[in-house]
């Protein structure tokens, strides 16, 4: 679809994101616990899924808010963690080191995200 558009004047640049299945997958590749109450909260999910949800958010695929698999719910399993506050969110991909979200993001699409932006921008922004 870029590729339609690459020739025409002016040059427009067009980068796109979109989460692999949630946008809360994304989100919770960004999430560090900030505090002790976050950090047990992070370790009861993980003994439920027996996995960690930040490191493999791309495991929880359910969308179901009945038990059992209400705890695979990336939107369960974030409001958990953020306690639904979206200032909390946000500080999961502005706090957050980029390498960090690359090595998470790879099977969300979230690290494709951040190298197409890169790519893209960074040659608009110098330029």
């Amino acid at each position: 679809m870029r590729s339609e558009y690459s020739d025409r004047q002016p040059q427009v640049a067009i980068v796109m994101g979109m989460a692999n299945r949630n946008r809360e997958a994304w989100v919770l590749n960004g999430f560090i616990p900030l505090n002790k109450s976050e950090e047990k909260t992070l370790e009861e999910i993980k003994n439920q899924l027996n996995f960690d949800p930040c490191q493999e958010s791309h495991r929880l695929g359910s969308n179901s808010k009945a038990e059992p698999e209400r705890r695979r719910n990336p939107k369960v399993v974030l409001e958990k963690l953020t306690g639904g506050d979206f200032e909390r969110e946000r500080k999961c991909w502005e706090e957050t080191d980029l390498e960090i979200l690359r090595n998470r993001g790879v099977s969300t699409g979230l690290t494709d995200y951040i190298n197409e932006v890169e790519n893209q921008l960074t040659s608009i922004i110098t330029n």
